[in-house]
C-alpha cells in the first residue's frame, strides 16, 4: 500500500492506494485511472462516468491538473509512515495538533524536562497513530489534553519553555 498527503489549495487529503482499492481521507472510492497515448493525459473512470484529466509535473512533488476546464495545482508527499509527521507550531512555545484526532497517550506532565525529538504524546486519526515529538529541549509548562481527548487540527496540545543551551 502507498500512502500520500495531497495538498490542493488550503485543503489536505490523505490518500491510500493499494492493488484493489483506493481511499481518500479513509473513504473508499471506486474509480480507476487509465493513461492514454499522450504523456500526462488520462481517463478517470468512476462507475459509468468518464472524465478526461491532464496532469503535468511542475517540479518536485507538484502537479498541474486540468479536468473539464477546471485547473488546480496539487502538492503530493509520499508517506511511508504517518507517525513521523511534525506537529504544527501554533505560537512560540506551543505544540498544536497536525490533524484532527484522538489523544491515545500523554507521556509527560507539567514540570517535566524534555529533550528535542522526545515523544510527548500520541494522536490517532483514521486508525493511524502519529507521535508528537518535542521540537526543542526544555520543560513542560502545560498539558492541555488527556488520553481520550478529541482534538481539532491546529488545537494547542502542549506548551513548552525552551531551554537555551550555552555555547562554551
Amino acid at each position: 500500500m502507498a500512502l500520500y498527503n495531497v495538498y490542493i489549495g488550503s485543503k489536505e487529503y490523505q490518500v491510500e492506494i493499494s492493488d484493489n482499492q483506493s481511499k481518500v481521507n479513509g473513504k473508499t472510492i471506486q474509480a480507476g485511472l487509465r493513461e492514454l497515448r499522450e504523456k500526462g493525459f488520462f481517463i478517470l473512470q468512476n462507475g459509468v462516468r468518464h472524465r478526461e484529466v491532464y496532469v503535468h509535473s511542475e517540479g518536485k512533488n507538484q502537479y498541474a491538473i486540468n479536468t473539464n476546464g477546471r485547473f488546480a495545482v496539487a502538492r503530493v508527499e509520499k508517506k511511508n509512515d504517518f507517525s513521523t509527521r511534525k506537529a504544527i507550531p501554533a505560537s512560540s512555545g506551543s505544540i498544536s495538533a497536525p490533524i484532527s484526532g484522538i489523544v491515545v497517550a500523554v507521556n509527560i506532565r507539567v514540570g517535566d524536562k524534555v529533550s528535542e525529538g522526545e515523544t510527548l504524546l500520541i494522536l490517532e486519526s483514521m486508525k493511524m497513530q502519529m507521535m508528537i515529538k518535542s521540537p526543542c529541549t526544555g520543560s513542560v509548562l502545560s498539558v492541555d489534553v488527556k488520553p481520550g481527548s478529541q482534538v481539532k487540527k491546529g488545537e494547542t496540545l502542549i506548551r513548552l519553555k525552551e531551554t537555551k543551551q550555552q555555547i562554551m
